[in-house]
Order: structure tokens, then sequence, then C-alpha cells
């Protein structure tokens, strides 16, 4: 019997971390997103969590991962990532409005490549 052991880390978002995201964030047309967390697995970055206004405007987590992520994995970090935006992201704006209006600063911040537009 073989143990298979998966290390790994979670960690903020970095500038720097914008242009490798590509390959893993969801983005969909007309939407507004904010990439918070990074799930790294074996020194490579394999999930994304972003907080995402909706075509409707409401406030949601998505999950962008690689398709070699193991769903228990997956949720692993969706718990830690749904801990951090209730316990840290959503507090230090103070309302949901406020959030949004970060959400959408950050995406017309960042453009279609995801570098920034002052670099």
């Amino acid at each position: 019997m073989t143990i298979v052991h998966h290390p790994f880390s979670v960690r903020q978002v970095d500038l720097s971390d914008l242009f490798p995201l590509q390959e893993i964030l969801t983005k969909k047309a007309a939407q507004h997103y904010m990439p918070f967390l990074l799930f790294i697995q074996h020194e490579t970055t394999v999930a994304v969590a972003s907080v995402v206004i909706t075509a409707n405007n409401q406030l949601t987590l998505e999950i962008s991962a690689r398709p070699t992520v193991p769903e228990h994995l997956k949720g692993i970090f969706r718990e830690k990532a749904t801990h951090y935006f209730e316990h840290q992201i959503h507090p230090m704006f103070g309302t949901e409005e406020a959030l949004k209006k970060g959400i959408r600063r950050f995406s017309d911040w960042v453009d279609q490549n995801r570098n920034s537009k002052l670099a």
C-alpha cells in the first residue's frame, strides 16, 4: 500500500501572481472579480479563490482549479477560502457595497491579459 502525501500551502495573492493565474482563472465576460487566495501544491499554484460580482450584482466565492486537483482538496481549499473571505476580506472593506466597489476597481485596473495597466 502506497501512501500519497499532498503537501500544500495556502497564501494570499500577490500582484506578481496575476499573470501566471491566467491559466487557472475562469473569468466570464461581464463579471468583475478579485482573486485573493492561492492553493499551492508541490510548489505549483493549482487553484485560486476569487470573489466575483455576478451578472445580477451578487457577491459569490469562486474556486478555479486545474483539472488535476482532486475534489477532496478542492473542498479543503473552499473551506479555507470561505473562512478567509468571511473573516478577512469582507471585514476589511466594511460593507458589501464597499467590497463591490473595490472588486470593480481591481477589475478595471487589470487588463485582459491580467497585467497591471501601470506596469
